[in-house]
């Protein structure tokens, strides 16, 4: 065997059995990641693009309007693949829900009412990805204000529910009381109603005037069987779609916030919704 065929097939092995040995020897300390951050952390540091410790609702606006870009040519260009373009339009359809609610949310969010959002204030969204999880309330909360609408018990939620329930000032205290044991966003559950009533409005699609007929309209996307009702199947179905796909964003934020800090840029591809379960 010649010195070069020698060393060829010889020394690669012998350098990485080197670096092997040389890095083991490290105190390994020295290559641990730092502790994960939370997500309304990460949040802020993503959305305060002045740097100023503030997150305005016009730097929501901003990220959310990049985040969308992002979406429109991913769906021009997803090709023959029918499940990637069903991926993609599913978070479209998550992006413009948020972005419709983002005001009402940024508002709630903004304890002191100073029409920005502190890192204290950030905060409750990582509560709120962690009542998510199994044991964490929401599922909890869910079924209790399924229970406070229907109001014949018969596990139905009927457009005359939905209506009576939006235009009782004693469904929506209780609805606001419970909402505020798990989210204790303000001093008091009084202080929540106008959120309640804004968010109840929002799922059910009545806008600025609740009656039968928006109500009924509103409904549609989540009357799967087309019998104007809502069932609790119903509601824990969508409630697992939409919470598995917070879940994934969730997740991706915060693997990838740091890095993407530095660029003033979010992607929202990333795994860990099938961890999020939840049977009604």
């Amino acid at each position: 065997m010649s010195v070069t065929r020698f060393t060829s097939s010889i020394l690669p092995p012998l350098l990485l059995m080197v670096a092997a040995v040389t890095l083991s020897s490290v105190n390994s300390q020295q290559f641990q990641q730092p502790p994960a951050q939370s997500l309304g952390d990460v949040l802020h540091q993503l959305l305060d693009k002045d740097k100023n410790q503030k997150v305005s609702l016009e730097e929501v606006n901003s990220q959310l309007d990049m985040l969308e870009s992002i979406f429109n040519p991913a769906a021009e260009f997803g090709g023959q693949d029918s499940n990637n373009d069903d991926e993609v339009n599913e978070y479209k359809q998550l992006l413009s829900g948020f972005k419709s609610a983002a005001p009402t949310i940024f508002k709630v969010l903004d304890v002191n009412s100073d029409k920005s959002l502190s890192k204290s204030e950030l905060a409750h969204v990582t509560k709120f990805e962690k009542a998510l999880k199994k044991g964490g309330g929401m599922r909890e909360l869910l079924r209790d204000l399924f229970s406070i609408l229907d109001e014949n018990t018969d596990e139905l939620l009927s457009v005359d529910e939905l209506v009576n329930g939006c235009g009782n000032d004693q469904v929506i205290t209780k609805i606001s009381t419970r909402v505020h044991e798990l989210f204790p966003l303000r001093s008091d559950a009084d202080e929540l109603k106008e959120f309640v009533m804004s968010s109840i409005e929002s799922v059910i699609g009545g806008g600025a005037v609740v009656d039968k007929e928006s109500v009924a309209k509103g409904m549609k996307w989540i009357d799967d069987d087309e019998d104007g009702h809502v069932s609790k199947k119903e509601v824990g179905k969508y409630y697992n779609l939409a919470g598995k796909k917070f879940m994934e964003i969730s997740k991706t934020i915060k693997q990838l916030g740091p890095m993407l800090t530095m660029f003033g840029g979010m992607d929202m591809n990333g795994g860990g919704g099938d961890a999020f379960k939840m049977d009604l």
